[in-house]
């Protein structure tokens, strides 16, 4: 099974289908036998996808900077929680480890690890496929932000398709699923 690296927010935000997606994402992956490395935060989204995946028994691996340890308040019960230096460890750590990443409702810090996450993809720096949760429309700005790039000539079709938008928890399982699939047979 994989590894599959969830980039969310710190907040639940002001819509509750942002939570319920989030939730049926983190327990699909575990479902399917996936191990979910995320922020390793107990608070916002990204403790609704820690509790989900535990309270199925999942496999989870939290990685937050040793400066955020507080701030975010890292979850007590994920057993296997690194602490790292900084942002930018978290992130490579998190890129190592993961075979695709998820991206549900959040903030810059979640815009931030998404568009590296595509981007060292585009530059063959890692080959995880990115898709997007884009519940409730949350991240319809960003698909059209991302739609220009190709309309005015800053990225191909095929740097576009990096990104990969789902409307549901199931169409983004689903889509992770044969991403996945995809990568292990290449």
């Amino acid at each position: 099974m994989a590894f599959v690296s969830v980039f969310c927010g710190s907040r639940t935000g002001n819509n509750p289908e942002f939570a319920e997606q989030s939730r049926q994402v983190a327990q699909g992956l575990v479902k399917a036998g996936h191990t979910i490395v995320y922020g390793g935060g107990s608070i916002g989204i990204m403790g609704v996808v820690a509790d989900a995946a535990l309270e199925l028994g999942g496999s989870v691996v939290g990685v937050i900077p040793d400066c955020l340890a507080t701030v975010e308040l890292m979850h007590p019960r994920v057993m296997d929680m690194r602490v790292v230096s900084g942002m930018h460890a978290r992130k490579q750590l998190m890129y190592e480890l993961s075979d695709a990443c998820a991206v549900l409702p959040g903030g810059f810090g979640t815009m931030e690890e998404a568009f590296e996450a595509v981007t060292w993809n585009q530059l063959r720096i890692h080959q995880s496929p990115t898709g997007i949760l884009n519940c409730a429309g949350c991240y319809d700005a960003l698909k059209s932000l991302c739609n220009g790039m190709v309309t005015n000539g800053f990225l191909d079709e095929s740097s576009r398709a990096l990104m990969h938008f789902s409307l549901s928890a199931n169409d983004l399982l689903d889509w992770l699923q044969r991403s996945v699939n995809e990568c292990s047979t290449n």
